[in-house]
């Protein structure tokens, strides 16, 4: 655990290094106001889990991306901009959460059930600025599936050079106590001897990462996603969870019209 706070610390004055570099122009993916953009591709995405004796995962995923001056689309998620100017914009959001853990994923959580996928909407700001990107968001289950909502607080710091887009990030989630005792906790029914019932409250889950973004060619672009994630010591206590950290990236090929 030690390491991954020290990169974690790493990684927080690198992008303090990088948000000083006033004469490095920010570049974004899609000035405000252009035509629309389309692309469409395949990925896969691979993730450590923190559940106990769980295996790492790796799923194929598609990638469709699409951005108009109203409404965008970007993978599982999508979105409409309830108003936006060249500094800040605000966004009606949705988006489908990947189910976390299915029942029998591992040997040593033998009567976990399902922590399940769901759908979730909620709100989303931008603030853009020479040096950075501050973005927030809050999101809430629709399908009542955790019942709880999340909070995300992001900075990160765009540069392109030429075909090349490179974005460093640093986040945080905050996680309701509904949420994270769905997702991390223990039910009365899931309880069993060396095994308690275990509630969680709020949690903050911290972040860092990198977005890359290559173009092979004028139409093809190399999509690529590397990030860490640091559980709260909450979650790194409960009798379901191995390890305090989450290692995932993805990587995928699209096709732009």
């Amino acid at each position: 655990m030690k390491l991954f706070k020290t990169f974690f610390l790493f990684s927080s004055l690198l992008l303090f290094f990088l948000l000083s570099l006033g004469e490095i122009h920010t570049a974004y993916a899609q000035p405000r106001g252009g035509p629309p953009t389309f692309s469409l591709g395949t990925g896969a995405v691979f993730s450590t889990t923190p559940y106990l004796g769980a295996d790492t995962e790796t799923i194929a995923i598609p990638m469709l991306m699409f951005s108009g001056e109203h409404f965008f689309i970007r993978g599982t998620g999508a979105g409409l901009h309830i108003y936006q100017d060249e500094q800040f914009s605000l966004d009606l959001l949705g988006k489908y959460r990947f189910n976390a853990y299915e029942a029998g994923d591992s040997p040593d959580l033998v009567g976990i059930k399902d922590r399940e996928g769901t759908v979730e909407a909620g709100l989303g700001i931008d603030w853009r600025f020479k040096q950075a990107v501050i973005s927030g968001k809050v999101f809430t289950d629709l399908l009542d599936k955790h019942g709880g909502q999340e909070i995300n607080l992001r900075i990160k710091k765009p540069f392109r050079w030429r075909m090349l887009f490179l974005a460093p990030y640093l986040g945080a989630s905050l996680r309701s106590d509904a949420f994270s005792t769905y997702y991390y906790g223990v039910d009365a029914t899931e309880a069993i001897a060396g095994r308690a019932k275990y509630e969680l409250d709020w949690t903050t889950n911290w972040q860092a990462g990198l977005v890359l973004r290559i173009g092979l060619n004028q139409n093809i672009m190399l999509n690529t996603l590397v990030g860490l994630e640091i559980l709260d010591q909450e979650v790194e206590d409960s009798p379901i969870i191995e390890q305090g950290n989450q290692f995932f990236a993805m990587f995928g090929l699209a096709y732009g019209f």
